[in-house]
């Protein structure tokens, strides 16, 4: 098994990114971006199953985990955590590396991908291809809506937590995983305050995005996604997007394969094995 260290970065805005990285130096690179309010510690089950060929690095997207929130006055948009991946992988000196993504995590790599398309060798979603869409008649709602996010003072609402275990009762009322993936959650993405434990994760996450593409223009991005593209869906699916807009989301892409297994949204931490074997295979296969 391969013992996982941690990894920091600092991008030419200042801003310093961390994560977990596993196998570092390997010949086989592999970017792996995490989910909404999640943190690096979402891949662990699966580097516990990483092939030698293969060099892991999870960011903590900005915001996240332990990575620096942005300054005042900043929100946070999908086109930037995908950039943000760009730039790490660049300061790597990765020419050519593989794109593996969880649910917003695999919409910024689906953004990345087709951004950098001569860059990314593979891609690698569990439930993640693309972003939500928005209707182009709610956009001034939106943006009203976000503004009104913006300018209030959400770090009044963040709520205070006995313990961690309190922290992880919490989240798994919320969302449908295992005691034990959650504990992985809290380990990095809590902290210590004076009247209990708080999520590390930026309040400003939660503001409405400013601005959604439409699904036409999503297919369009899609559609530009070069490499080879596995998806990893869980049975039964999730209510994240419906079942027709996936289907004319998988058909827009080049080069698609999909699996299914059974689980829920966090199946790569709840069944790592099966979900590390589909997709680390399927890497080693386009490295």
């Amino acid at each position: 098994m391969h013992t996982g260290s941690e990894f920091a970065q600092q991008l030419s805005s200042g801003l310093s990114l961390r994560g977990r990285r596993w196998n570092a130096g390997a010949p086989v690179p592999v970017l792996a971006l995490h989910g909404w309010l999640d943190n690096a510690n979402s891949f662990a089950p699966m580097a516990a199953h990483l092939p030698d060929a293969i060099d892991l690095i999870a960011l903590d997207h900005c915001g996240h985990g332990l990575s620096d929130h942005r300054p005042p006055g900043n929100w946070y948009q999908l086109v930037d955590f995908a950039y943000e991946a760009g730039a790490v992988a660049r300061l790597q000196g990765w020419q050519h590396y593989h794109l593996l993504g969880h649910s917003l995590g695999g919409a910024s790599a689906c953004l990345l991908a087709a951004a950098c398309p001569q860059r990314i060798t593979s891609l690698s979603l569990i439930e993640g291809l693309g972003p939500l869409a928005g209707k182009a008649n709610q956009s001034a709602v939106r943006l009203q809506q976000a503004w009104l996010g913006l300018d209030a003072d959400l770090s009044s609402k963040l709520r205070t937590h006995d313990s961690p275990e309190s922290a992880s009762h919490a989240r798994l009322s919320q969302t449908r995983m295992q005691p034990e993936s959650v504990r992985l959650l809290t380990e990095r993405g809590l902290q210590q305050t004076g009247d209990g434990w708080q999520w590390r994760s930026d309040p400003r996450l939660r503001i409405a995005s400013a601005v959604r593409m439409t699904e036409t223009e999503i297919l369009h991005i899609l559609q530009a996604i070069a490499c080879p593209v596995v998806q990893i869906m869980p049975d039964p699916p999730s209510a994240l997007m419906p079942l027709s807009v996936m289907q004319r989301r998988s058909a827009s892409v080049q080069h698609y394969t999909e699996h299914s297994l059974p689980g829920y949204h966090h199946l790569h931490m709840d069944s790592p094995e099966p979900c590390a074997d589909r997709i680390f295979n399927f890497i080693l296969k386009h490295a």
